[in-house]
Formats: C-alpha cells, sequence, structure tokens
C-alpha cells in the first residue's frame, strides 16, 4: 500500500482527524479523511486487553495484559487518527462501528473470529454458474450471516454466460421463493450488471464468496477502469486463485461504497448456537440457528418440547413440515449439518 505524493494531505504532525477505513493489506490501513487519505498503522494500545484485580477501590490495579493477534478495527469501522506526515498517520481510537458486519471464525477451530468489513448495508453473495461450480451450502452459511444481522442478502449468479444448467434454476427458485433477490450476471457480457449497480447506490455493500467466481472482474464491471486485478480458475483444482489479499471499500460514482474481499472457501460459524441454544461451538452467542432460517419460523413454537432441534425429536413442527413436503430437503440438510457442526 503506498501513498501519491502529488495528493499527500497538508496538515501538521498530530493533528487529530475522524476518517474511514477504506482499506486493509498486510497490518496497514488507509482511511478517508477530509484532509485526504492517509496511510496509518494502529496504536499498540488498541490491541491490548486489560484484566483487572478485584478491588473495592475506585482505581484498580491491573493483574494482567493480554495482547491480541488480530488488530481490533476493520474496513468500514469509523476511526480517529493523528497525522504524522507524509501522508502517513495512526488510529488512535475507533469511534463507531454502525451497520452490519462480517465476522468470520476460523475454519479449523470455529472458535477465534475476526470481523474482515464492517458498516455494511447489505451483502452480495456472488457465486459462479459454473467453474467453479457452487457451493449451495456455502451459500446458506452466508445467508445465516446476513439473516443472525437483520442485513439485506443479495444472491448474485455470476458467469451467467456459461450457461445455467436446469438443477441450479430450479435451486435459485427456492431462495427466491423464500424471499431473497437473485440476479444473473455476465462481466464478460455485462449482462445483469445494471440491475445490480441499481441495488448498491446509495449503500455499503460487500462481495461475498468463494475465490475464482469473478468477484474482481464483477468490480471491474461496475465500476469501470479500476483495473483490479483477475486470475483464472486453477485447472488443478478447479478451486479459484486468491486475488485479492486484503480488504478495500471502493466508492461507487453514483454514491455508496462496494466492499471487494478476499474469496472464502470454507465459512465457520463458531459464534451461533444449536437450534436449542446449546452450543454449536464454544463461545457462541448462542443466536438460534432454526430462527436464522426463514422458511422455518411459522412452525416455530409449535413444537412439543420448547428446546426442540427439529432433528428427530416426536411432536416438532418443523419435521412434520419436511415431511408434508412444505420445507425444501436441501435447505433443511444445511440446517440439519449446521446445528451438528458437519461440513
Amino acid at each position: 500500500m503506498q501513498t501519491n505524493a502529488a495528493n499527500t494531505p497538508a496538515v501538521a504532525d498530530g493533528t487529530l482527524l475522524d476518517g474511514l477505513i477504506v482499506e486493509r493489506s498486510r497490518g496497514h490501513y488507509r482511511v478517508e479523511t477530509s484532509a485526504g487519505l492517509l496511510i496509518c498503522t494502529i496504536r499498540g494500545r488498541l490491541r491490548k486487553e486489560l484484566t483487572y484485580a478485584e478491588s473495592t477501590q475506585a482505581r484498580r490495579n491491573v493483574r494482567g495484559v493480554k495482547v491480541n493477534e488480530r488488530d481490533p478495527v476493520a474496513v468500514g469501522d469509523s476511526v480517529r487518527v493523528a497525522a504524522l506526515g507524509a501522508g502517513t498517520g495512526v488510529i488512535e481510537a475507533i469511534v463507531a462501528r454502525a451497520g452490519a458486519a462480517f465476522t468470520r471464525a476460523d475454519p479449523e477451530t470455529g472458535q477465534r473470529t475476526f470481523t474482515t468489513i464492517a458498516g455494511l448495508d447489505q451483502m452480495i453473495l456472488v457465486f459462479a454458474a459454473r467453474e467453479p461450480a457452487p457451493h449451495l451450502r456455502l451459500l446458506d452459511r452466508f445467508l445465516v450471516t446476513a439473516e443472525a444481522q437483520n442485513v439485506e442478502a443479495v444472491i448474485c449468479l455470476n458467469k451467467a454466460d456459461q450457461g445455467v444448467e436446469p438443477w441450479l434454476d430450479a435451486r435459485l427458485a427456492v431462495y427466491r421463493a423464500l424471499g431473497y433477490p437473485v440476479i444473473k450476471t455476465s462481466a464478460a457480457t455485462g449482462a445483469g450488471v445494471a440491475e445490480l449497480r441499481a441495488r448498491l447506490v446509495g449503500r455499503t455493500s460487500a462481495l461475498l464468496g468463494p475465490s475464482g467466481v469473478g468477484k474482481s472482474s464483477l468490480l471491474n464491471a461496475l465500476e469501470p477502469g479500476l483495473g483490479l486485478r483477475v486470475s483464472a480458475v486453477s485447472e488443478a483444482t478447479s478451486k479459484g486463485r486468491h486475488t485479492t489479499t486484503g480488504a478495500r471499500l471502493v466508492p461507487l460514482a453514483e454514491g455508496g461504497y462496494l466492499a471487494d474481499t478476499a474469496g472464502i472457501r470454507a465459512l465457520g460459524l463458531g459464534e451461533f448456537g444449536t437450534a436449542s441454544g446449546s452450543g454449536a461451538g464454544k463461545g457462541a452467542s448462542r443466536v438460534r440457528l432454526d430462527r436464522l432460517f426463514r422458511e422455518f419460523r411459522p412452525y416455530l413454537g409449535a413444537c412439543r418440547y420448547g428446546n426442540c432441534r427439529h432433528l428427530n425429536e416426536q411432536g416438532c413442527a418443523v419435521l412434520a413440515a419436511l415431511a408434508a413436503g412444505s420445507l425444501d430437503a436441501e435447505r433443511y440438510d444445511s440446517y440439519r449439518r449446521l446445528t451438528q457442526g458437519d461440513e
């Protein structure tokens, strides 16, 4: 991440400025301020978590200091920075974190989490019609993260010019029936790009999805001239190569921001609980997963047992609806896998 001398802000050293983090890469942050863009590091004390000894005194003694592995700020956070000259600065404080955030759990442990993008109004969930083949269980995991924060989710099927197979069209119809907007796009031909662009105006949105689905190409189509790097899908693995190494907020010509993020091959959901709130991962906030599948909601509260997990319990209204064909079997399978911790 480099500064451009021609655009270096002329502010005195030590001047405090409010700003918006618009890019993060390798521990450095690009912050948009009233004086221009600053390349910033973060004050070390913001990474420290203090533990205090129990005391009845007004002044408490610090018992221990833990330095967090990850910085407590994310792209999209409003921060206060101190200018250091030559277009650089240091983040002194987090002013606010508004809107929804995209927080990932460690796919291996399902516990340690970190936020990559904050301040979101909506999530654009991008998958490819083919190459790589769409991973709909991963889509369901993304939808859970959106539902948990009450943020709008839009499903974007890119590379539609390569053809959409009948089975995939049928699956997309299921999501449309649930109320999720579905847009078919092609960064190559421009199909659907105008429809997607109209949904972005005046909002802060994120392009989220696996590697190789064409997120960077789609961003170039939405905002021509950005020149983001695009990489071909690996023929050896049929999985995309990561072309975006950090996260960035791109200002849109018609208003709003669009976040481009690194591709995601797995999405751990350690922060969510099971249907009964009893642990899909230690440290979970115990959001009930059944409430995050919107098609389940008409049946919740009608089960025989109040702590029903909707797996094999007698008198379960969700299982009865599934047996009657009122619920989609593949979506239920995604719920079951999440509840039981299966991939």
